[in-house]
């Protein structure tokens, strides 16, 4: 009888362990589920020197670097000097004129008294060239429409001295006179004003007919 009092009493104290290990279980279940979960951050659990958790260390992910943005670009400056040279020569085909060959080199037609200037033609005729000369075709002033003041400057100076050509060949070149000075005002609105002390009178009023009727070529 006595041995099987000392079993019992061993069985009750195995299970009042068992039972006690599994409620420390539990809390510690408890316990680690309550720790917070950090989106996109890294954490570790430091022990301290009582053996206890103490707050988890976090670490945040480093920010992505900035895209640099690109420097604005600005437009190279316009040349306030001139200076011409000779890029390419062409050789005069049946047909054409000043106008054609400067719209096909420069991308500008109206350009084409620059051109002339530049040039020593045989015919002496600003709309009179001969198969199979050879003009030389220059460096052009300006880009797309932009022109420095120098260069307008220059590009309208040509038109004067095309326009006297034709005033010393005659009244045949009149329809040729007034054309010329109603183009010269793409490049400057004001040009039969800023240049009416070398214009004809009855010359400047008809090209100002033409500039009322058709308006400023763009």
């Amino acid at each position: 009888m006595e041995n099987i009092k000392k079993l019992k009493m061993t069985l009750v104290t195995v299970l009042i362990f068992l039972a006690m290990a599994g409620v420390t279980l539990l809390f510690m279940k408890r316990q680690i589920n309550s720790i917070p979960r950090y989106h996109r951050y890294s954490t570790s659990l430091v022990p301290s020197s009582a053996g206890s958790m103490i707050k988890p260390v976090v670490t945040e992910e480093a920010p992505p670097a900035p895209t640099p943005t690109p420097a604005a670009t600005e437009p190279a400056p316009l040349p306030t000097e001139i200076s011409r040279y000779v890029v390419e020569k062409h050789t005069v085909e049946w047909g054409e004129c000043f106008s054609l060959v400067t719209g096909d080199y420069w991308g500008d037609m109206f350009l084409w008294p620059d051109l002339y200037m530049l040039n020593d033609t045989r015919s002496g005729d600003p709309d009179l060239i001969y198969p199979n000369e050879v003009l030389e075709i220059f460096n052009r002033l300006g880009e797309g429409d932009n022109y420095s003041a120098p260069e307008r400057e220059v590009i309208l100076e040509a038109y004067i001295d095309v326009y006297n050509i034709y005033k010393e060949i005659g009244d045949e070149k009149n329809n040729s006179v007034w054309t010329l000075l109603w183009c010269a005002a793409k490049y400057d609105n004001d040009f039969l004003d800023n240049y009416a002390a070398r214009i004809d009178p009855a010359d400047r009023a008809m090209a100002q007919k033409y500039i009322d009727e058709k308006g400023i070529i763009d």
